[in-house]
């Protein structure tokens, strides 16, 4: 077996450089071929993690490649995964894995229909809290869980350029929720499981550009409701809590913290080193390697795509209950 699955990659700016710098440091993955109609992400690319430049990304789809990482805008994922299915190739594409379930479907289609793997990179539930805050509610610690609180935030939206991609609700419906806070959305759904119903209402407050910049969101778990909260023109801060009969879990700038039953304050969970990003690729790498399932694939990365449809639905028509079966189909 080989060490590493070697793969290609296209979106080599913006967020492309950290998953380059994940790439570096993963075990299970390696860069063997790139490509972009930018010089200078080529250049930098190379300079930080040589490769090989391909002239065209049908050129790239050639080469002896065990998989691309699509790290595109949202709205160019399906445009680029279809032909990487047609060709052959596995794929792990930047999350969420589309703008809208009927896009989603197409691709898990593509796949499915050729026996390749679709990956999602959700990488906040891979992070070493994220497994934590899994485990502990999964044994019981906190007695029944009640409710969830999320929140996610930054402010990048108050200096977007003007042809921002990010600006445009076409290209990225409710940015602030489906670029932020589908990572809640996601971890929490590993371990709560898939909402059945989403309420959300969303604000253009700033007025920045045409997109939304505030957004709050309500879930249903079957018993249990959470609260989403993502906004684009908040300083950066991240937080989950998580509240239960005999305790309550804390994740947040100051780590993973726990108070149970009796306690007075709360107090930190130990956690094991990890990197979110890195183990994600790394887990990739093993699917392809070994043939093992890959845990956030497109039936995951659908569900979160049909949770941010419906909020976005839901915000559209006054704030009204919408189910995911609704969205479904």
């Amino acid at each position: 077996m080989a060490e590493k699955a070697k793969v290609g990659m296209i979106g080599l700016r913006g967020y492309g450089n950290i998953v380059r710098r994940g790439l570096r440091d993963c075990h299970k993955l390696e860069l063997a071929a790139i490509w972009s109609n930018n010089p200078e992400a080529v250049a930098r690319s190379q300079k930080e993690l040589p490769s090989k430049v391909c002239e065209s990304y049908d050129a790239l789809l050639q080469e002896p490649i065990d998989a691309v990482l699509i790290i595109n805008p949202n709205h160019l994922h399906l445009e680029y995964a279809l032909p990487a299915a047609k060709a052959g190739k596995p794929v792990l594409v930047e999350k969420p894995m589309t703008n809208t379930v009927a896009e989603a479907k197409q691709m898990i289609a593509a796949f499915r229909q050729r026996k390749l793997l679709l990956g999602v990179k959700h990488l906040a539930r891979f992070a070493p809290a994220s497994r934590a805050m899994k485990r502990i509610v999964e044994s019981g610690e906190l007695g029944k869980v009640l409710s969830v609180e999320m929140y996610t935030s930054h402010s990048t939206s108050k200096t977007f350029v003007p042809d921002r991609w990010k600006r445009d609700p076409e290209k990225c419906p409710a940015a602030p929720l489906t670029q932020l806070g589908v990572h809640h959305i996601d971890t929490v759904m590993s371990f709560l499981g898939k909402p059945e119903w989403v309420q959300s209402w969303q604000r253009n407050v700033l007025r920045l550009s045409e997109n939304v910049d505030c957004t709050v969101t309500a879930l249903g778990y079957g018993e249990v409701t959470a609260t989403l909260h993502a906004h684009y023109v908040v300083p950066g801060y991240s937080r989950i809590a998580i509240y239960g009969t005999e305790g309550v879990l804390i994740e947040d700038d100051a780590g993973l913290r726990v108070k149970r039953e009796g306690a007075e304050k709360l107090v930190p969970v130990e956690l094991p080193k990890g990197d979110g990003l890195v183990d994600i690729l790394d887990a990739f790498g093993e699917s392809l390697l070994t043939g093992k399932p890959f845990e956030t694939d497109g039936e995951t990365g659908l569900v979160v795509v049909a949770t941010s449809e419906a909020a976005i639905r839901s915000a559209q028509e006054g704030g009204r209950r919408v189910t995911l079966a609704e969205v479904l189909g």
